[in-house]
């Protein structure tokens, strides 16, 4: 090994380990075993060589999920495809190997126009689950979309609006929505017969005729 590799104190170390193992196996008259005899040099040497220096940490993060529309790298087109690969899943343009992927779990992006591919990380929900929307709901929500129109939408309309869409429909909240719109007041469904009923000032008896 030359001295430039190692200081001198390291180089001198070295060769001592190196003839007191050769010495130890020569007295116990082992030398006609050549490969255990370079196999017992080599481990020793190695106990004193420096480490070798750690690799560079290898950074398997992935770019956030950029959406539907995202820009292509290579042809600037606006449209990307999203397939989701498992973990050891070879991406779609990879070379045929054998084995599995060293990929983990991952979107692979693909270009609608050119193919260029890459990958970005998944993209679960941030907010609660999505959970279907009740007909009392959905009336208070078509109720405050109506809001500003220039005619009013009674909560009685609305509650048949609402009834009528989730009879064709299945509506669910989305994962993202944080149910302000719920704050609104429940809606009136149950009316007095008295008070809608249109009243006289005074009665018969007290009607007189020309």
């Amino acid at each position: 090994m030359p001295a430039s590799a190692v200081d001198q104190t390291r180089l001198h170390q070295l060769t001592e380990a190196l003839l007191t193992t050769w010495h130890d196996r020569v007295e116990h008259n082992v030398v006609s075993d050549p490969a255990g005899h370079c196999a017992a040099l080599a481990a020793t040497a190695l106990t004193l060589l420096p480490a070798p220096p750690a690799p560079e940490p290898v950074d398997h993060r992935l770019p956030p999920y950029s959406g539907e529309y995202i820009v292509c790298a290579k042809c600037s087109h606006d449209t990307a495809i999203t397939r989701h690969k498992e973990a050891g899943e070879h991406g779609t343009n990879d070379r045929p190997t054998y084995g599995r992927s060293p990929k983990g779990e991952r979107l692979e992006r693909e270009c609608w126009r050119c193919d260029f591919s890459w990958d970005e990380a998944l993209a679960p929900p941030t907010g609660p689950a999505p959970h279907d929307v009740t007909v009392d709901a959905l009336a208070r929500l078509l109720e405050g979309a109506h809001e500003g129109w220039a005619l009013d939408l009674s909560p009685e309309c609305a509650e048949h609006m609402a009834r009528e869409l989730l009879d064709r429909l299945n509506v669910r909240y989305r994962h993202d929505y944080h149910g302000e719109d719920d704050q609104l007041e429940e809606p009136e469904t149950a009316h007095d017969d008295k008070a809608s009923t249109p009243t006289l000032t005074g009665s018969a008896d007290e009607r007189t005729t020309p």
